[in-house]
């Protein structure tokens, strides 16, 4: 690792072009090696981010990212799914030692913010997304005292339990604008649930931007909204967005179409009757008839209920998004 030598820069990729394309070929042969769902590694592209590269002993770059920075002040919608200052570092990891690189680029990173006039304080973040199953990043990051917050995880068509029927007094329909009070309450009720685990901050604008968010989805037809009613007592819901609404998620994963599935709600005092895996089956059955080839969720790593349940309902991790509050404490 001491042979590296890293650089930022705002004016173009490292090295020669001929060497950067080894970098992202290199990246990419490791993680189809790895991974058959991961996309192809896309070069990075300066625009208004400045770009960390790191070059072995021969000048070579093993290693490039894309700094980015966003700020959330209150009342914006973004300001409910995390700190105000959140620095993102996008890496592309190559070479014969992947980890040692990383290690390098990490400790740029640092350096980096640590040169920061502001934006760094007690409500600030350092993150990254790394393929899941590309464990040459896990020591390296820990390393540098960061740890997983958050899974992308992937079900390909067709994967998964057996198709489920509700409880004999629960029934299921698609939600419409009629429902609106409820699907927010649920929501809402989600989002409590997650701010223990330090992923969701709700605001006292919250529940208004989720009505708004809300209302749109329910006016489509279909809202691909499913709704558990227990005697006519909602119990839970599942939303999904179809390919055409989850474009966003399509670079993420090889395998096209991809949907995503952005809220999945049992209420607390229905949990484990089997009202979750029946709202997914009868959501798995629409997808695969309607040809999606993949679909896409995300889940806390500390929530005890999600990843044993969408394990168990045939996702497994695509992407970990890995994190250190706040940004200076990353070592």
């Amino acid at each position: 690792m001491s042979g590296y030598v890293a650089r930022m820069r705002h004016d173009g990729p490292p090295g020669r072009s001929a060497e950067y394309d080894l970098l992202v070929g290199s990246a990419a042969r490791r993680w189809a090696s790895i991974d058959p769902l991961l996309p192809e590694p896309s070069h990075p592209r300066l625009s208004t981010h400045p770009l960390l590269t790191v070059s072995d002993e021969a000048g070579r770059p093993v290693a490039a990212g894309t700094m980015r920075y966003s700020w959330y002040q209150p009342g914006e919608v973004g300001r409910t799914w995390g700190v105000p200052d959140q620095h993102w570092l996008t890496p592309l990891v190559g070479g014969p030692d992947p980890e040692g690189a990383l290690d390098s680029l990490l400790t740029s990173w640092r350096d980096q913010l640590e040169k920061l006039p502001s934006g760094t304080g007690s409500e600030s973040a350092a993150q990254l997304t790394w393929p899941s199953r590309d464990v040459c990043g896990v020591r390296p990051l820990q390393r540098h005292g960061m740890q997983p917050i958050t899974v992308l995880a992937a079900r390909r068509q067709r994967r998964g339990v057996p198709p489920s029927l509700p409880p004999r007094d629960v029934t299921m329909r698609l939600a419409d604008i009629h429902d609106l009070a409820v699907v927010v309450g649920l929501i809402m009720e989600e989002h409590r649930y997650e701010e223990f685990f330090g992923g969701v901050f709700v605001q006292p604008e919250t529940p208004e931007q989720t009505r708004r968010v809300v209302s749109r989805a329910l006016t489509r037809r279909p809202s691909w909204v499913w709704l558990a009613e227990r005697r006519g007592r909602p119990v839970g819901l599942l939303w999904v967005s179809p390919p055409e609404r989850a474009r966003w998620a399509a670079p993420l994963v090889k395998a096209a179409p991809a949907a995503y599935i952005g809220y999945a709600v049992v209420a607390e005092e229905e949990r484990g009757r089997g009202i979750g895996t029946a709202l997914v089956s009868q959501a798995h059955q629409a997808m695969d008839s309607h040809g999606i080839a993949v679909t896409l969720l995300n889940y806390s790593v500390m929530n005890p209920l999600s990843g044993p349940f969408w394990h168990r309902v045939g996702y497994r991790p695509l992407w970990t998004t890995w994190e250190i509050r706040p940004a200076l404490a990353l070592r």
